[in-house]
């Protein structure tokens, strides 16, 4: 039986990580999808990346989603007294390189950090 990796363990070791896991978990929806929009909330990608939908971990995955918003990667869809609803379409340069539609390299000062670990997680 193969012990099972314990995903809050990453949250304490470093930001980018946690961004990247974002982020895969987004691309991974991407995926998955036959529209041309999608719409998640912050516990929704916490739930899909197997992290424990926990306060503390709530905020890491909203301040990435936050930043990916400033930086119009994905849009905020609607805000409630219930929380934030973020949504991303086919016009979003993160889409076309989930899609593998973009050929040109991701410029994004926030995930710069992170972007080789995004494009080693191409299309299969």
């Amino acid at each position: 039986m193969t012990p099972r990796v314990n995903r809050t363990d990453v949250l304490y070791r470093s930001y980018d990580e946690v961004k990247a896991l974002v982020v895969l978990t987004i691309i991974s929806f991407i995926r998955k999808t036959k529209g041309s929009a999608i719409t998640f909330t912050a516990k929704k990608i916490a739930v899909s990346a197997g992290l424990p939908a926990q306060p503390v971990i709530l905020t890491l995955v909203k301040d990435v989603l936050e930043n990916l918003s400033r930086e119009g990667l994905i849009d905020v869809y609607s805000r409630t007294s219930h929380g934030v609803k973020y949504m991303i379409t086919k016009s979003s340069a993160l889409w076309l390189i989930a899609k593998g539609e973009k050929k040109k390299p991701l410029k994004s000062s926030y995930l710069k950090a992170i972007i080789p670990i995004i494009t080693k997680h191409k299309n299969p």
